[in-house]
C-alpha cells in the first residue's frame, strides 16, 4: 500500500486525503496549527454564527453533490433565502439595489443615463486578440465604460478577490468573462448563447447554501472519515527531500520536538505563499510563487437588535465602490438574512471586510480602532444607532492570493515543480480559481492523478517482470 504525506489540512489538502483513504491507500496530514480547514472557520458565539472566511457556497458540479451525499452532509444543507438574490452597491452615500434585469439596467441610478448608452455600444466593440493580456480594469473600460467599472465591476472583484481590477488578469481571475468574448466577440451576446444552450443542455442547478452550523461542517465531516490520528496538528513541516531509495522523506516540528516520516508520495496542499517558502532539497526553482500578493483582509462582525437598524436588510449585502472616497470599508454582508438561525430571536448580524489590496493597513489596525470605523460607515449606510451588542473581529495577515497580470509564469512555475520530482502533487486556491469548490477539487484531482500514477507505476513493473527487464 502506497503511503501519501499531505502538507495541509486546509479543504484542498482533505479533500486530497478523503479521497485516497477511500481508495484504500495511508494518509497522514500535517497541520501547522491546531486548526482543519484553513481559511473555512465557524464559530457560534452568544448565539451568533460567525464565518471567518467563506461565508456561501454553490452548487455547481456532480462531483460535488456526490462529495456531499458521501459525507452525510446533505440534510445539513441550508438554502439561501429568496432575498439573497437582492444586492446593494453604494453610490452617492446610500446602498442602491443592484439591476436583476435588462430592464431594471436601464432605469438603475447606480449608473447615469450616459453610461447606460454606453452599455448599448459592447455589441460592436471588436475582441481582444487572444494573446492580448489585459487587466480587468482595461477589460472592463474598453467594454462596458468606466462608470461600469467604477460602480459595478471594482466593488465586486474587492468583494471576491479582495484585489484591484488594475492590477488582477481578467484572463485568470474571470476566465468566463474572458472566453465570452473570445467566443462570441462580445458579453452580451455570449450571455444570450449561453442561456439558449442551457435550455437544450441544462447546466448544474446553482444555489447559494451553507450548513445549519456553518462552512467548517464540510471540512470537519472530511476530517472524520479519516483515520485516528491520520491528522497531526501543530505539526509545522520544516522541509521535504526527495531521492530515490526512499521517495520522500518529511521533516516537520511539534513544539520543540523535530521529527522525520518516510512517504512514497507528497502533496503540497498550503497556500501559495508558503509553498513558495517550503525547503525542498534538491532545491526547485520557484521564484515566481513568492511574487504573489496576499493582501490583509479583517472581518468585524457585529450584532445588534433588529430595531437598531434602519435598513431592512433584504439582500445578500452590499459593497462600496473605492469611488465611494468617505467610506472605507470594503462591504458589508446581512449574515443574518441569508440563512436562519444566524442571530438570536429579535436580531441582526453583519459581517464586514476591511483591508485588502485597496486598504492593507487597516486591516491590521487594533481591535477598537477596526470597530470604530466598521461602525462609523455603517451608521451612515445602514441607519444603525446605538452600540452593538455583539462584537467579533477576526484577521487574516495573508488571504486571497491575487491573480495578477503574468499569472501564467506563476502556472508554469506550479507546472514545472509538479513535473520536476516524480510523486510530488500541489493543490490549492492558487491553481484553478479562488473558491471553496475550486480549491476542494484541486484536491480530489490530485488524489485521482495519484491512484493514476500508481497505476502506471504498477503496469510498468508488471511488463518488467513480464519481460525479464
Amino acid at each position: 500500500m502506497a503511503s501519501v504525506g499531505i502538507i495541509g489540512a486546509g479543504i484542498a489538502g482533505l479533500a486530497a486525503a478523503y479521497e485516497l483513504h477511500r481508495r484504500g491507500l495511508e494518509v497522514t496530514v500535517f497541520e501547522a496549527t491546531d486548526r482543519i480547514g484553513g481559511f473555512i472557520q465557524s464559530e457560534r458565539i452568544d448565539g451568533f454564527l460567525v464565518e471567518h472566511g467563506p461565508q456561501t457556497l454553490q452548487r455547481t458540479s456532480g462531483d460535488f453533490e456526490e462529495l456531499l451525499r458521501q459525507v452525510d452532509l446533505e440534510d445539513a444543507c441550508i438554502t439561501a433565502r429568496p432575498i439573497a438574490a437582492n444586492r446593494f452597491i453604494v453610490r452617492g452615500g446610500r446602498p442602491i439595489p443592484l439591476p436583476r434585469s435588462p430592464r431594471e439596467l436601464l432605469r438603475t441610478p447606480l449608473l447615469s443615463p450616459r453610461a447606460r448608452l454606453r452599455l448599448l455600444a459592447e455589441p460592436f466593440i471588436h475582441r481582444a486578440h487572444r494573446s492580448t493580456e489585459e487587466s480587468v480594469a482595461k477589460f472592463a473600460r474598453r467594454r462596458l465604460g468606466p462608470e461600469v467599472l467604477d460602480y459595478l465591476v471594482e466593488p465586486f472583484v474587492a468583494g471576491i478577490f479582495a484585489g484591484d481590477p488594475e492590477q488582477l488578469s481578467v484572463r485568470y481571475a474571470f476566465p468566463k468573462l474572458f472566453e465570452l468574448e473570445q467566443q462570441y466577440g462580445s458579453l452580451f451576446w455570449g450571455l444570450i448563447r449561453d442561456r439558449m444552450k442551457q435550455r437544450y443542455h441544462p447546466a448544474p442547478r446553482r444555489s447559494m447554501f451553507s450548513f445549519v452550523e456553518g462552512l467548517h461542517m464540510l471540512p470537519r465531516a472530511l476530517a472524520e472519515r479519516l483515520p485516528p490520528h491520520a491528522i497531526i496538528r501543530n505539526a509545522e513541516v520544516l522541509a521535504i527531500r526527495w531521492d530515490e531509495k526512499n521517495p520522500w522523506t518529511l521533516a516537520f516540528r511539534q513544539g520543540s520536538h523535530a521529527s522525520t516520516r518516510f512517504f512514497d508520495i507528497i502533496i503540497c496542499a498550503i497556500p501559495l505563499h508558503r509553498l513558495a517558502q517550503l525547503r525542498m532539497h534538491p532545491p526547485l526553482e520557484r521564484r515566481p510563487l513568492g511574487t504573489v500578493p496576499h493582501p490583509p483582509i479583517a472581518l468585524v462582525a457585529l450584532g445588534f437588535r433588529r430595531e437598531q437598524v434602519a435598513h431592512p436588510l433584504d439582500g445578500f449585502g452590499m459593497l462600496v465602490p473605492a469611488v465611494e472616497r468617505d467610506f472605507q470599508i470594503l462591504g458589508t454582508l446581512f449574515s443574518s438574512s441569508l440563512f436562519p438561525d444566524r442571530a438570536p430571536e429579535g436580531h441582526v448580524l453583519l459581517t464586514t471586510f476591511v483591508g485588502g489590496m485597496r486598504h492593507p493597513e487597516l486591516a491590521l489596525l487594533p481591535e477598537d480602532r477596526l470597530e470604530a470605523l466598521v461602525l462609523q460607515d455603517l451608521r451612515r449606510l445602514l441607519g444603525i444607532s446605538g452600540a452593538p451588542v455583539f462584537r467579533h473581529v477576526w484577521r487574516w495577515e495573508r488571504s486571497i492570493p491575487q491573480y495578477r497580470l503574468g499569472y501564467d509564469a506563476v502556472l508554469a512555475c506550479v507546472h514545472d515543480v509538479e513535473m520536476s520530482r516524480s510523486g510530488l502533487f500541489l493543490a490549492g486556491n492558487y491553481m484553478e480559481g479562488i473558491s471553496v469548490i475550486d480549491a476542494l477539487h484541486t484536491g480530489l484531482k490530485a488524489a485521482r492523478a495519484i491512484i493514476q500514477h500508481l497505476r502506471e507505476e504498477a503496469a510498468g513493473g508488471l511488463a518488467k517482470l513480464v519481460l525479464g527487464d
